[in-house]
């Protein structure tokens, strides 16, 4: 596909996710619209005026009320891959393989794109190829690589939650090779190919995004975003060619940039694990938990996540079935 018709599609692809009732169309006339995937879903989104905002998911079920509340987007983060599943930091423990395991099984269960992390996705770039063609098949929209080198992370104490810490970064070309990479190795064209940088320094960060961006990369990930005020960070946004995705950013410090998605990570997995440690505590000492109904979905959400009509159905049906 030549660029003018990849861009006369996402154009067209932007119009149909944007809403067909929006639009004017009948629901007739809306329900004979084309059916997009979930790449494409994410491509025309990020077409669309306003931040995509992508909560993190660390469960089918999380990923499905995600859904039911209306985001566009989820978010399966490494460092909740590691600790959640593996019980293991997340300096760079995890494989990419793990990874797409893990959040193929969160993904498949929703209609919305996933966004999930793949660390370097692999050591090689013969392993980023590897990584892209797993990613693609666990049913996942888009993937973000980071130019980071192992062991990453490893002076971090904090566990989830926020703050970044330094890594060494891999070279510029070594780095442009694994995008390369990654470009060749998708079969699907909407597959989105996300480039992330752990650089610190404001003007390092727009060369890399740039030198991403011309060896193929869809989206501008920079984990420092945090750091910066808000006219770097519309600086960045500015002066790099591709949408800039942020992490766990404020509001207040996105509002009047560029800034084009805002996934948040560690916001429901670290709280619902310190919850069962309570819940653990509260039986232990007194043989019994307090307002347990409390802390359950309202069952009208649990029925959806869960499928309940569909499957209630199908009960009815083949109990009837001689």
């Amino acid at each position: 596909m030549d660029k003018e018709s990849r861009r006369k599609f996402i154009q067209q692809t932007g119009a149909l996710a944007g809403g067909a009732f929006a639009a004017g169309l009948t629901p007739a006339a809306a329900a004979s619209t084309p059916k997009l995937s979930r790449t494409q879903k994410l491509r025309a989104r990020l077409q669309q005026p306003g931040i995509l905002i992508a909560p993190e998911a660390f469960t089918p079920v999380t990923a499905k009320i995600a859904e039911a509340n209306g985001f566009e987007a989820i978010y399966i983060g490494g460092s909740m891959m590691s600790a959640t599943y593996l019980t293991v930091p997340d300096w760079g423990v995890i494989n990419p393989t793990d990874m797409a395991q893990i959040a193929g099984r969160i993904a498949r269960e929703v209609s919305i794109p996933a966004i999930v992390d793949a660390d370097q996705a692999g050591e090689t770039a013969l392993q980023v190829y590897r990584t892209v063609q797993e990613y693609e098949r666990a049913g996942i929209a888009a993937m973000h690589m980071e130019d980071s080198l192992n062991p990453k992370h490893a002076d971090q104490r904090s566990g989830f939650a926020g703050t970044p810490s330094a890594s060494h970064v891999q070279s510029l070309e070594r780095m442009l090779l694994r995008i390369k990479a990654a470009v060749d190795a998708r079969s699907d064209p909407d597959f989105v190919i996300i480039a992330r940088t752990d650089e610190q320094e404001l003007d390092q960060i727009i060369r890399r995004g740039n030198a991403f961006a011309k060896a193929g990369a869809d989206v501008f990930m920079a984990e420092w975003l945090r750091s910066y005020k808000v006219e770097q960070i519309d600086r960045i946004a500015r002066e790099v060619p591709l949408p800039l995705l942020g992490i766990n950013l404020p509001k207040r410090q996105i509002e009047n940039t560029g800034l084009k998605i805002n996934i948040f990570t560690g916001i429901v997995s670290g709280p619902a694990m310190a919850l069962s440690n309570t819940i653990y505590r509260e039986l232990k000492q007194n043989q019994e938990v307090q307002s347990l109904p409390e802390r359950r979905l309202p069952e009208e959400l649990r029925n959806r996540v869960m499928n309940w009509d569909t499957y209630a159905k199908l009960s009815e049906q083949w109990r009837a079935t001689p």
